[in-house]
């Protein structure tokens, strides 16, 4: 198999001496111009003769491979692209019969527990979805978690999903003679009271603080006796997240001095000189510029640093550009102390200035949301 290839650059006479002293016998030389000529030679010499020119400083292009070089050139394409084909359809299939992902949905307090359980089961990234019942993960997620009502297990695509409903208030059986208060479990003011068992401890309008007992886990009998109960109920309330927020006043800019200075340096692949030198400035923008050194047919370059004297300048920003700043950030924090999903009712926004120097930004977000939780008296 034999190709042809295109050689530039001076002396070509020698080229010839030098590939014949080597054993390289070059067939069919053309010249195309006073710097390049065209050779053909066999596939497998064209590695020495591309050493041999690299060491010289010849530039070696290929023109046109030979039929049998381009058939094979194509044989091996088509091989490699069906084997490629191959493989990826084997990765894709085994893939997507493979468990890659494990999401668990509204779990609430009831997260780590189950994904405890699942860690239990085996389940992690990588296995094989064969490898799992789902009936017999939900069935066991039941069993270990009375506190949810509901488990679905079920596979989307190669994720596994763990769907899961927690217990409302009322949901779990009453047990005799066991009481249960239903208290805040963060403060509020109080917009929806509905009792199914217990001694209501507050009203619809009431401000409340953390910890308080909203039902009390007792029920006077017909003789007049209280008697221990499980609180049930539901109870909602407005409360507040707040987030807060400081941001300066003074504004810090680079700006340039108009004084410059200029570095020269003349390159090659082998040695650099600088030819005019310059000092940095102790703060500076610099910008390069790279330029052929023309008439010349070696690889010689100049390379032209420019700097540029800059200084750091403080500047007063608007109270009202400030501001505006603060509030942005000072609401993104609140609403990170809000739960995902919630509805914001109203917002509350306040500014301050301290020294002259800062302001600050308190923003404060209303929403409502069930504040019941149980506690054993």
């Amino acid at each position: 198999m034999g190709m042809t290839l295109e050689i530039e650059g001076l002396n070509l006479e020698r080229l010839l001496r030098t590939a014949a002293a080597a054993g390289l016998v070059l067939g069919d030389v053309q010249r195309v111009d006073v710097r390049a000529v065209r050779v053909r030679l066999p596939v497998w010499k064209r590695k020495r003769l591309l050493a041999l020119c690299e060491r010289y400083g010849w530039q070696v292009r290929e023109v046109s491979p030979g039929m049998l070089l381009r058939a094979a050139r194509m044989v091996r394409k088509r091989c490699a692209l069906g084997v490629a084909a191959a493989l990826f359809v084997g990765l894709m299939y085994a893939s997507s019969a493979m468990v890659w992902a494990v999401r668990v949905e509204n779990a609430g307090e009831n997260v780590a527990e189950v994904r405890r359980f699942l860690d239990e089961q085996g389940v992690s990234p990588g296995r094989f979805k064969r490898a799992f019942s789902t009936d017999a993960l939900r069935d066991g997620l039941m069993l270990r978690l009375p506190g949810l009502s509901h488990v679905d297990v079920r596979f989307d695509g190669s994720t596994m999903v763990v769907s899961c409903q927690g217990a409302r208030s009322g949901e779990v059986t009453q047990i005799a003679g066991e009481a249960y208060d239903i208290v805040a479990q963060q403060p509020g003011i109080i917009t929806r009271l509905s009792v199914r068992s217990g001694t209501p401890q507050v009203q619809v309008g009431q401000a409340v603080r953390k910890g308080q007992v909203l039902i009390r886990g007792e029920e006077r009998a017909g003789d007049g006796v209280m008697s221990p109960q499980k609180a049930q109920g539901e109870v909602l309330a407005r409360v507040f997240a707040q987030g807060e927020a400081r941001v300066s006043l003074a504004q810090q800019r680079t700006v340039e001095t108009g004084r410059i200075r200029t570095r020269v340096t003349i390159k090659s692949p082998w040695h650099e000189r600088v030819v005019v030198d310059a000092k940095p400035f102790d703060s500076q923008d610099v910008s390069v510029e790279r330029q052929s050194v023309v008439g010349l047919y070696v690889p010689l370059w100049r390379r032209i640093e420019t700097f540029a004297e800059t200084i750091i300048v403080s500047e007063r920003r608007s109270f009202a550009d400030v501001a505006s700043q603060a509030q942005g950030a000072a609401e993104k924090i609140a609403k990170l102390n809000c739960p995902t999903g919630v509805e914001i009712l109203d917002k509350w926004v306040d500014y301050s200035m301290i020294d002259d120097e800062f302001v600050y930004a308190t923003v404060v977000l209303e929403y409502e949301t069930s504040i019941a939780g149980r506690m054993a008296p």
